[in-house]
Parts: structure tokens; C-alpha cells; sequence
């Protein structure tokens, strides 16, 4: 039904009156190149043309559409390379000049006698007013009310993309392009696609801007949730793993070692415990992502999930992004599961090979029930005895491909269960497009007895208060990490370096103390080694780059000084700041900055104002924007052309619950109505996302 336009929709913009091939070079330079990216190339303003303004009650600075005369001819001065055009133009007894920069040619275009409307902004001085570089048109050819504007590349113009826009819209007929049943349309309130494309182009009110919008964010949203959400499924119908549950045995012996920690779990952290006991009793693969706040407790929700699959018979994977956070939750989980009886073991590159030799027989046999190392437990050498449960930490950092491999050497006829853990808050309309293909829990609650960080902006004037304070804190016998944005000094860029800050803070101010340097070009063995001092308080000030921005976690750490705080982000300063506040004691966070950009200085104060990293999540997607907010491009998601993703949390919740609603009623998409679906929902997917539908 759709391959006779699919193959106009797809084809090259050439096919188009008026474009030649230097011209369609020029569309390519804003990527368009087929009549389907032009279509879904959407003004970002618009000329509001359907209002006629009088020029007796004109405003300085407001922008009119005004019906008036030209009265004389247009006269044409020139300065050097220079040239104004003026024209006198009347309405109804008043009088005002309009004026073109560098257009001699409207002097021979605009006919006296002739009424025009002309659409620009007024400037006023005193009684007089001009109207500087207006649009016009002859009364009797305007045959629109609102005139999109469109991103431009030099050496097009409006006018070049508009009439192509028209052909376009001309040429397909786009109904029989429509992806979404009648009945989901109805159900929606939602116009139809060719309604939305027609009006988003050429709109004849603010209504009609709205209601197409409505519609094509529907279409980008609902098209990529039901695409992860099918992934999802087929994976789950694709991949059967083992049904992990709670005999009187296994519960008696969680709930002793529960008994055990030196703290209780809160609310948040065994509504989690359940959800996983749900997931993993079933015979179809867990999907989960915990994502939780810095220091929410995460990892014993985690570590809770493994010892209940080791308990069952089956063997766990945790991975981490980097060997410092795979050697940490090592020495972390060892200490949780003190006198539990369960084998751990940790594989990182830095592994000596006759240690990974016995690693690797340990997991084959199963004598190891849980192994805790970086990217390395995804090599082909990696074998299993029976693995159940693979856990991923900072998801953001491993592909849905990576995680899928776990499943061709778990040494058994099943797939992994997969659980996800993030440090990174995101907002939950947000994460339902990012986590698309996974179910989610959120821990906001953190446990008691973490003081929150206090946190202030300071200036280079600050220097020696901060000083002071640095050294008050070693007397304590407390640590301090000072964060930089770079590692050596650069020419080109006037930042503080931790290769500077560290000769300047050990030879200066700190000579005798015990400053250390830390950063991501030294050997995995070196920074293992420097990072295992700190931890044992052999280290009074680490200057560091942001490889101590995961997951990193020392009590004695109570102050950080963020070097050019203004280069990072809100989530990352948020992260960097989680490394302090580990334990009883209070905390400081000092953000260094000279910076006088207003969303910067917004970024600073947000984090100087709250500890809450879902609030801070938020005012980030908000300043920011959401084309770069958390890395999404790194997650493989598609663009979003109109939808904003800070602006829009209703119509992703729509959207939501309408793909959730139509999968519950038609699984497999087997309805006549709903078939049309598949072939749009692929194209909004990219090939980032496997398995392919």
C-alpha cells in the first residue's frame, strides 16, 4: 500500500521544480536531501501576517503588518558598498519610511499607487517612525496568514526553501502515509498527518501551529516507545532466563545477612529488593534499571540480587566502567558478604595472567559464584557455568549490544537476567525515552545519617579563604580532592590544570603535605595504586581529573575544590560532588569560577541551593536543553525534530501510556489496523538499537 509514495517520499529533492544540483548541494548542507527530510524540516518562527496594524498606533521596537501606499518612488543612496533603499509609505493620513539595506533592486519592484502589506519592525523617534527591512507583498497575492522562517545556509534563502516546501506538499499525498490507526487518532484527539504537515508548514492561526505540533510530537514520541517497547518484548520472547525463586532456605538465609548490615535499609531500597524478586522469579528476562540518586544505596539493592541468585544455584556479573570502580565495589561487596560463604572474584585488565587463569577456571566450574571487573568479563575467553544475573554499573557507558553478549557463553540454555544501576538522575518522562527498553525503579530516599554537602561558589579573590579551610581540614585528619578541567596546561585555553595545580599546591602552599596527582593517561596499575593510598589515608589533597567522577566512595574525603567549575555540566559537578559526603561527617564543596555567563553561573547556583540530584536533573534538562542533556546521542536515540524534551513531559506521559495501552491490546501488532505500524516504527528507530525489528 505504501511502496508507490514511499519511493516519492524518499526521493531526491531534484525531482522538485527549481532545483538543480547546485541547488540541492545547498538544501544537503542542512540535511536535506529527499522530499521526506524537507517535509519534516519545521519552521522555527513564524511571520504573523494574519493581523493588520495601524501606523497611527505604531510602538518603538514592535513588529507590524501594516496595509499602506507607496506614495513616491523609492529613492536609492549610496555609501561605499553601501546602499539604501526608501520608500514613503501611507495609511489613512499617516506616514512612514520604509527602509532596505543593501537591496537596490526593490526601488524597481515596489509600483507607486499600488497597496502592498508590509511586514517588519517599527522603529520610532520622537513623532516620526520607519520600518526597517520589511517583507512585503501586493494586497492581492498574499494568500497566507503566517510565513514560516527556516533555518538558513548561505546561499539560500526563505523564499528558495518555502516554494520547495509548497511543491512538496503539493506533490505527495501524504494520507496514504499515514503511520497511526484512526482509532488510536481518535482516541488521542489528534488531526491527521497530512493536517499536520500542511499547517505546520503554513499555519493560518496559532490553533492550527499547536495542533500539528500536538500531533507530529505524538508520531516522533509514540513511534520510538513502542519501538523499545517491542524490542523489549522480542527480546524477552526471544531469550527464556532461569526463574530465581525463594525457597523457606534461600529467605532465612537473606533475611540473617540483612541482619548483619550496619544499617537498615529504607523504603525506596526494599521497594527495589521487591520489584527484582518479581523480575526474577519470572521465566522471561529481567529489564531493569535502578537508577538512584549519589549514595542512595544502590549497590546493596544490587548485591542483595546476586546473593539471592547465588543462593539458587546461579553464578552473577557485575560490571563497572572503570577498573577503580570495578576495585572498589570489589572491596565493598567482600565486606557485605563477610562470613556468607560466597566466592567473589575481580577480573580487570590489570589481572595478573596466572590470576586470571584461575579466574577463569573458578567460573567455568562455578566454584566462583559472583565476578566483579570492567569490560574485560565480556571477552570470548569468559566462560560460565551457569550464569543468571548480569549487572551493569553507569549504563550510559556500555551498548544494548555489549549486554546482549553475556547471553552466548552464560553456560547454560538461558539468558542472563540484566539489571541496570545509574548514579545519573534523570527525570522520569526522560528516562521512559532513554530507558525506553527497560522497566524502571527509582531510589530517591537516601539512608539516614548522610549530611548533606554544603556548597559555595567562590572567586580566584577567594583563594587563600579556600586555602585556609584546605588546611583546616588536613588537621582534621580529613581529606580533599581538587578537580580540574584539564590535565597539563595548554596554550590555547586559559584552565586550570591538575598537572599545574598539583606542582603549584604541593611546592607552594601544601610542601608539606601529601598531595598527589591522578588523571586518565597514567597505567591502570598506577592509578589502582594512588587511589588505594587515598582510600587508606595516605594521600591528604588528590588533585584529579574527572576519572573520580563514578562511584568513587571515601569517607575520610569531606572537602572538594572544583577547579573552572563552569566547564562542567550540573549532572557531572552533581557526581563529582558525590564523591564527598560519604559518611557522618560534614562536607564542602567549593565550585571555583570566574565565569560571568548567565547559564553557567544558573548551573552553579542550582547546585549550590540543593542536594537533590532529580531536582538538579531537571534545571539541567531545562538549561541545557535536551540535545546534549546526559549524553542522549550517546544512548542512539533518534533525533526529535519538534518535540522539546523538557517542554513536552505530557505528551511523552501520552505517549507512554498509549503505547503501553495498544501493546496490551495487541501484543504482536496482528490487528489489521495496527500492522501499518512495524514499517514506521523501524524507520524511527537507528540500527544503535538491536536486536532490529
Amino acid at each position: 500500500m505504501m511502496s508507490g509514495n514511499a519511493i516519492e517520499r524518499y526521493s531526491p529533492l531534484s525531482i522538485l521544480p527549481g532545483i538543480g544540483t547546485k541547488k540541492a548541494a545547498l538544501f544537503a548542507k542542512l540535511g536535506l536531501s529527499t522530499i521526506q527530510d524537507l517535509l519534516y524540516f519545521f519552521p522555527r518562527d513564524y511571520e504573523d501576517w494574519s493581523e493588520r496594524h495601524s501606523l497611527q498606533e505604531a510602538l518603538d521596537g514592535q513588529w507590524l503588518t501594516v496595509e499602506a501606499t507607496v506614495a513616491r518612488e523609492p529613492t536609492v543612496q549610496r555609501k561605499g558598498r553601501l546602499t539604501i533603499v526608501r520608500a514613503r509609505l501611507e495609511q489613512e493620513g499617516a506616514v512612514v519610511t520604509a527602509i532596505w539595506f543593501n537591496q537596490p533592486w526593490i526601488k524597481d519592484q515596489l509600483q507607486i499607487g499600488e497597496v502592498y502589506v508590509f511586514h517588519g519592525q517599527a522603529e520610532r523617534k520622537g513623532r516620526f517612525f520607519n520600518l526597517q527591512n520589511p517583507a512585503y507583498l501586493l494586497k492581492d497575492k498574499i494568500d497566507f496568514l503566517f510565513r514560516p522562517i527556516y533555518p538558513l545556509t548561505q546561499g539560500l534563502t526563505q523564499r528558495d526553501i518555502r516554494l520547495a516546501v509548497t511543491a512538496a506538499l503539493k506533490r505527495l499525498r501524504i494520507g496514504e502515509l499515514e503511520p497511526l490507526p484512526a482509532s488510536l487518532r481518535k482516541e488521542n484527539k489528534l488531526c491527521t498527518l497530512e493536517y499536520a504537515l500542511q499547517n505546520i508548514h503554513y499555519p493560518n492561526n496559532r490553533h492550527d501551529i499547536l495542533v500539528s505540533r500536538e500531533r507530529l510530537g505524538f508520531d516522533e514520541l509514540f513511534l520510538l516507545q513502542m519501538g523499545l517497547r517491542l524490542i523489549k518484548k522480542r527480546h524477552q520472547d526471544k531469550h527464556l532466563s532461569p526463574q530465581i525463586s525463594l525457597d523457606a532456605k534461600i529467605e532465612d538465609k537473606l533475611q540473617n545477612w540483612l541482619q548483619t548490615l550496619p544499617f537498615q535499609l529504607t523504603a525506596d531500597q526494599n521497594q527495589a529488593i521487591a520489584d527484582l524478586r518479581r523480575d526474577l522469579e519470572q521465566e522471561k528476562s529481567m529489564n531493569r534499571l535502578i537508577q538512584g540518586d549519589v549514595g542512595s544505596g544502590k549497590t546493596v539493592v544490587a548485591a542483595y540480587a546476586m546473593a539471592l541468585t547465588a543462593w539458587s544455584g546461579y553464578q552473577s556479573v557485575f560490571m563497572a566502567p572503570t577498573s577503580i570502580l570495578a576495585e572498589q565495589h570489589y572491596e565493598t561487596l567482600s565486606t557485605l558478604y563477610a562470613n556468607t560463604g560466597l566466592n567473589l572474584a575481580l577480573l580487570t585488565g590489570a589481572v595478573k595472567k596466572s590470576e586470571r587463569t584461575a579466574i577463569l577456571a573458578g567460573l567455568a566450574k562455578g566454584t566462583i559464584n559472583i565476578l566483579i571487573g570492567t569490560h574485560a568479563v565480556l571477552e570470548e575467553t569468559v566462560k560460565y557455568n551457569n550464569l543468571g544475573l548480569c549487572i551493569t554499573d553507569e549504563q550510559h557507558r556500555f551498548g544494548v549490544d555489549q549486554r546482549a553478549s553475556l547471553g552466548d557463553f552464560s553456560g547454560n540454555d538461558f539468558f542472563p537476567h540484566m539489571l541496570v544501576m545509574s548514579a545519573t538522575p534523570i527525570p522520569r518522562t526522560l528516562a521512559l525515552i532513554i530507558y525506553g527498553d527497560l522497566d524502571i525503579t527509582m531510589i530517591r530516599e537516601k539512608p539516614p545519617g548522610r549530611v548533606p554537602v554544603a556548597t559555595y561558589t567562590a572567586r580566584e579573590k577567594d583563594r587563600s579563604r579556600v586555602e585556609k579551610l584546605m588546611r583546616r581540614r588536613i588537621e582534621q585528619n580529613e581529606q580533599i580532592y581538587v578537580v580540574c578541567p584539564m590535565i597539563e596546561d595548554s596554550s590555547e585555553q586559559d584552565l586550570e590544570s591538575a598537572t599545574g595545580v598539583y606542582n603549584y599546591l604541593s611546592q607552594t602552599v601544601f610542601p608539606e603535605q601529601k598531595v598527589a596527582l591522578l588523571h586518565g593517561r597514567l597505567t591502570a596499575k598506577a592509578k589502582s595504586t594512588i587511589m588505594e593510598s587515598f582510600g587508606q589515608g595516605k594521600i591528604d589533597i588528590l588533585v584529579t581529573t574527572t576519572v573520580i567522577e563514578v562511584g568513587v566512595d571515601n569517607p575520610q574525603a569531606t572537602m572538594m575544590v572544583i577547579e573552572n567549575a563552569e566547564r562542567f555540566g550540573l549532572a557531572q559537578l552533581h557526581q563529582l560532588r558525590g564523591r564527598i559526603g560519604r559518611g557522618e561527617k560534614e562536607s564542602l564543596c567549593v565550585l571555583m569560577s570566574e565565569t560571568t555567563d548567565t547559564k553557567a553561573r544558573q548551573r552553579l547556583t542550582a547546585l549550590c541551593l540543593t542536594n537533590d540530584g532529580f531536582v538538579l536533573a531537571e534545571e539541567d534538562l531545562k538549561l541545557r536543553g535536551p540535545g546534549e542533556f546526559f549524553g542522549i546521542r550517546q544512548h542512539g536515540l533518534p533525533e526529535f525534530k519538534i518535540v522539546n524534551l523538557y517542554e513536552d513531559k505530557e505528551l511523552i506521559l501520552k505517549t507512554s501510556r498509549a503505547a503501553d495501552k495498544l501493546l496490551q491490546e495487541d501484543p504482536d501488532l496482528t490487528a489489521v489496523e495496527n500492522r501499518r505500524l512495524l514499517p514506521f516504527i523501524k524507520r524511527r528507530l537507528t540500527t544503535n538499537w538491536e536486536p532490529v525489528l
